[in-house]
């Protein structure tokens, strides 16, 4: 409740209750999100990492009590289960001290351990909450049912998250709370973000966590305050672990959204703050990782920071884990400068010849970013040390395909011939041979098409049908009667006849009406283009087929362009219950009739 002359004073409960206080109609809880601020128990190392991460706002903004309480009594009863375990069933009374949110008129709040979210406990185990003690609750109802209460965090997993400590009734917690409920209640993205940036000027500690989280969603809005720079960069090198690594997540969005303020904190300033991340070596992993892809964002907007480029580049070769190097290689690929170029070049040169592809993929994408065609000659040379070595070519070759480098043919032809080549090799080969089109390669293509290794057959033909030259399709010709799979049989028809052989028409027509096979048989026939295919199927009509048949023979006579036809399938799709509509409909598409 509100202050009437002071908005922001908060009147404690106890100074509003009536004389005989009308009892209050059972709240209908559903779920409970309990928050912590600065004081509470235990080692400060432990209880930093429990909040990691927290993000408070959901839950705030769907409760509909929120309230400062104090533990008044715990009482307990113990009960046998399984005839041999004590099993601890606790009650706690909580006394309400100031709400924030919401009505509540009892003197007290009784709930149990599941209510607060806890599983019963054996005999033993000591009470996780003391007499005396202040927490924050904020619950909410659902639908008017009595429910017990359960965790609504969305990341809480410990006692401590959903249940933590507050130091009293002005816990700097408290305030951020009050804070997420009044950006519940704004109704723009932008009011919302100014009022956490507000906040955040003067916070520090653990209190800031759930407002860098909420921001965090708005970090483009942000990103044009220089208040928000300010305070999210400070913030960054708080002692807190759980505060660094929100705030360093929120400076990363911020900086990548590309949007600098008017008056902006210099990029400087900002940039010691990530390194002393970087140099830090406490920082987690994915610290690390958010601080160097958010110097990489910055380097971007303002490439001149020498210092900062060159902590990037000794990233990429001396960073304790491969995840942190493939970062740091991302991040120089946002700098158009010579060093970032010669750096990432050495760093693909410099990788073992049995590096996984996807890591090696990542590095090749960086340094592809700066300059192509010297990525190019060095994944040709990596290329070529990689077959003598007997490695895995996977990612050279898919690179290499992707960027249409025909100087590369000679060593994918080379290799392909290898009797030591991985299987695996031979697919990813056959791949990039399609990609770049080269008649160089329609000898080995065919040669692979006479084997027995099916996939590499299917990806093989689907290389030749890229190329799709008359050299390709003269070679071809000779696998369309010693090929046994049909699906097979009619794509190689179809590629002969789009360089006029057409040794496929009696295939096509005689399996034109197969499940399945009708449209590749109908391409095939229009592909072949012969005058002998409107005669024979017009016979086929005139003859009253089965179903299969008619519906064939139309396919095949509106996908050479046989207006007859065309009108025949127009009649069929204007009634949806004619027994053709689902052939007709697929004959359409083949028709090329808008």
């Amino acid at each position: 409740m509100r202050d009437a002359q002071n908005p922001r004073k908060t009147v404690p409960v106890w100074n509003r209750l009536p004389d005989r206080a009308i009892p209050f109609a059972p709240l209908l809880l559903l779920s409970i999100t309990v928050f912590m601020a600065l004081g509470f128990r235990g080692p400060a190392a432990s209880a930093q990492d429990e909040f990691e991460g927290w993000h408070l706002e959901p839950g705030v903004s769907q409760a509909h009590l929120v309230m400062i309480a104090r533990v008044a009594s715990i009482s307990r009863l113990t009960v046998v289960e399984g005839a041999k375990t004590d099993i601890a069933l606790r009650e706690y009374r909580f006394q309400p001290v100031r709400l924030l949110k919401g009505i509540f008129q009892r003197d007290q709040l009784s709930m149990t351990a599941a209510d607060l979210g806890c599983p019963a406990d054996s005999a033993e185990s000591p009470c996780p909450l003391e007499q005396g003690e202040f927490r924050l609750l904020i619950l909410a109802q659902q639908k008017g049912r009595l429910q017990g209460c359960v965790s609504a965090a969305p990341c809480a997993t410990t006692f401590a998250e959903r249940v933590p400590l507050l130091s009293g009734p002005e816990d700097p917690l408290v305030g951020v709370v009050e804070t997420l409920i009044q950006v519940a209640d704004s109704r723009s993205r932008h009011q919302r973000a100014m009022r956490l940036i507000e906040q955040l000027t003067d916070a520090s500690g653990l209190s800031a966590v759930p407002l860098l989280s909420s921001l965090q969603s708005r970090a483009d809005w942000a990103a044009a305050e220089p208040l928000a720079l300010a305070a999210v960069t400070r913030l960054s090198l708080d002692p807190h672990p759980a505060v660094r690594g929100a705030a360093l997540a929120v400076l990363r969005d911020m900086l990548a959204s590309g949007i600098m303020p008017d008056e902006p904190v210099s990029p400087d300033a900002v940039a010691n703050a990530l390194a002393e991340r970087l140099d830090s070596a406490e920082a987690p992993t994915s610290m690390r990782l958010d601080a160097l892809e958010a110097l990489g964002h910055l380097l971007a907007a303002k490439a001149d920071i020498d210092w900062a480029r060159e902590v990037l580049i000794a990233q990429l070769t001396s960073a304790a884990t491969h995840a942190e190097r493939v970062a740091a290689a991302r991040a120089l690929a946002r700098i158009d400068h010579p060093q970032a170029v010669a750096a990432l070049l050495g760093a693909l040169d410099k990788l073992p010849l049995d590096e996984t592809p996807a890591r090696e993929s990542d590095y090749i994408w960086a340094a592809a970013q700066l300059d192509p065609a010297a990525t190019e000659q060095a994944l040709i040379a990596r290329l070529d040390r990689s077959i003598t070595a007997r490695q895995s070519l996977e990612a050279e070759v898919k690179w290499l395909g992707t960027m249409h480098c025909t100087e590369s043919v000679p060593l994918f032809l080379g290799a392909a011939v290898r009797l030591n080549l991985q299987r695996g090799d031979r697919h990813h080969i056959a791949r990039a041979l399609g990609q770049l089109g080269d008649d160089r390669a329609v000898p080995v293509l065919t040669g692979w098409l006479r084997g027995d290794d099916f996939q590499l057959k299917e990806i093989a033909l689907a290389a030749l049908e890229s190329i799709d030259s008359p050299l390709a399709a003269r070679e071809a010709r000779p696998l369309l009667k010693s090929e046994p799979h049909l699906a097979y049989k009619l794509r190689l028809a179809r590629l002969l006849a789009r360089h006029g052989i057409g040794d496929g028409y009696a295939l096509a027509t005689e399996h034109l009406a197969d499940d399945g096979q009708t449209a590749t048989s109908a391409l095939v026939l229009a592909a072949i283009d012969d005058p002998r295919t409107t005669k024979d199927l017009s016979v086929i009509l005139a003859s009253r087929p089965d179903r299969s048949w008619h519906a064939a023979a139309l396919t095949g006579l509106a996908a050479i362009g046989d207006e007859t036809a065309r009108e025949q399938l127009r009649t069929i799709l204007a009634d949806d219950r004619h027994p053709l509509v689902a052939e007709a409909a697929e004959a359409a598409g083949l028709a090329a009739d808008a």
